[in-house]
Order: C-alpha cells, then structure tokens, then sequence
C-alpha cells in the first residue's frame, strides 16, 4: 500500500512538473481542443451522461 502511494505520489508531482513547464504548449492545444468540444449540443449531452454516472455511483454507494 505504501510502495503504491510513493508511485501515485511521483506520478502526481511528474504530471505537476509538466503542466508548469509546458503549459504555453497545453493552453493552444486544450483552447482548439475546447472550441471544439463545448458547444451548446455537446455539453447538453455531457451533463446528462455526467448525471447519469453521478446517479449510479450514487446508488452504488448508498447500496453497497
């Protein structure tokens, strides 16, 4: 359990590390990718596949 948080732990602090120094790069790439992807129709079918993975992990976990 140990061995698998210190893993976690430098996967976390790597994709920091990253984000930090590369994020010029990120930002251009995520602003098209964003364009793209959250238009009215799209985020109308996000929320409500969102909702309905809230409303099962919900019942999973009042149920379990």
């Amino acid at each position: 359990m140990i061995d698998a948080k210190i893993a976690l732990g430098i996967f976390i602090s790597l994709l920091g590390v990253l984000f930090f120094f590369n994020n010029k790069n990120m930002g251009k790439g995520a602003h098209e990718l964003y364009k793209k992807l959250y238009t009215a129709r799209n985020l109308t079918i996000i929320f409500r596949l969102l909702g309905i993975l809230l409303f099962i992990l919900g019942l999973i976990l009042a149920l379990s």
